[in-house]
């Protein structure tokens, strides 16, 4: 039986969505430090389904978990601006390296450059100086880990034996 990509999409854009609204309900010690959870279907396409499908489910993450999120505008103010940057640095990435960095690095490289691409936001428009604060090096070495963490839990879906097989039987040309 063959699965249909886009059913798999909106499958995949589903979990996000839950896992990003999840997230906001799970503390941290800094306000600003998230998980990363919404982005394992991210990475699962990127590497299984291909850049396309990864990116629609990046947008329609960071569109709708800050509609579902209070705050909207400061949300996605962040969210769209930092999805985008950091997705794209990840897609060239696998596409250059694929066969030279694991999925766990390039999860890593994403969450730096989603979480560096904010920190520019908040300092362009909000708080002024804060890339000059020790709050910078927190919020930096979370989104390492944090890349660690999610890279780690990609790779061993990707590498589950029923999820290959379900990604080796997709209609990528419908």
């Amino acid at each position: 039986m063959k699965i249909n990509i886009y059913i798999l999409t909106g499958l995949m854009a589903s979990c996000s969505i839950i896992l990003g609204v999840i997230e906001n309900f799970i503390p941290t010690p800094v306000p600003a430090i998230r998980l990363g959870l919404s982005n394992v279907p991210i990475l699962i396409l990127i590497y299984l389904a291909g850049n396309k499908y990864a990116f629609q489910v990046s947008f329609l993450k960071s569109l709708i978990v800050p509609i579902l999120s209070a705050n909207i505008i400061f949300k996605m103010s962040l969210s769209m601006p930092a999805t985008f940057i950091s997705f794209i640095i990840m897609a060239i990435t696998y596409y250059y390296f694929k066969n030279k960095l694991s999925i766990v690095t390039i999860s890593v490289i994403g969450a730096v450059f989603h979480m560096t691409t904010q920190l520019i936001i908040v300092n362009m428009f909000y708080v002024k100086g804060i890339i000059y604060t020790n709050i910078t090096g927190i919020l930096l070495l979370s989104a390492t880990i944090t890349g660690i963490l999610m890279g780690i839990i990609a790779y061993k879906i990707i590498n589950h034996k029923q999820i290959k097989a379900m990604f080796e039987n997709l209609a990528l040309k419908n």
